[in-house]
């Protein structure tokens, strides 16, 4: 290969984003001018790429175990948060919530890096399960005299708990943080 070839064939990002100085630009005008392999390189290079990439098998599969994988800890995670709410209702006296949902606030945000799926992780689930315990007689007693007493009982319970997620969610904030500085 010649060498205004390879130097032109280097420069070809470049003259194709139309971010070289004139004088080179001139020069790689000339030089496809000139060499048929070297036009016939920067005209492929004018081919867009295909929208999609066909997948064959070995990509399925491996695609598919990837999803399997990423399911069941979604499925673990989701697990954890409901058998927490379960453990850890406040009105119970149980003040075992705030490390435990600590816990599952760092945790939760350092798999996903979302405070949003973090929240929704440890909302739902306790909202849930405060809401069929203070709401219903499935456990052989009201513990609320009406259902907006109820309510405010499952949400306040709501609010404790996403507060003590939040010092989760920061307290994995700060080991990313911690990490990438290393």
């Amino acid at each position: 290969m010649k060498t205004n070839c390879a130097v032109t064939q280097d420069l070809l990002p470049l003259y194709e984003e139309e971010l070289l100085h004139p004088d080179t630009q001139r020069f790689v005008e000339e030089h496809l001018q000139s060499c048929q392999e070297c036009r016939h390189i920067a005209e492929q290079s004018q081919i867009p790429l295909p929208a999609e990439v066909k997948l064959h098998g070995a990509s399925k599969n491996m695609i598919r175990n990837i999803t399997v994988k990423l399911t069941t800890i979604q499925i673990f995670f989701v697990a954890i948060a409901f058998v927490l709410a379960m453990s850890t209702t406040i009105m119970n006296d149980n003040s075992g919530f705030i490390l435990t949902y600590a816990i599952l606030g760092a945790v939760t945000y350092l798999f996903y890096r979302s405070v949003l799926v973090t929240v929704l992780l440890a909302g739902v689930p306790n909202f849930l399960w405060n809401c069929l315990l203070y709401m219903t007689d499935w456990f052989g007693k009201f513990y609320a005299d009406s259902f907006s007493e109820a309510l405010q009982i499952a949400l306040t319970t709501l609010i404790i708990h996403l507060l003590v997620t939040v010092i989760g969610i920061l307290i994995g904030f700060c080991i990313l943080k911690i990490r990438e500085e290393k």
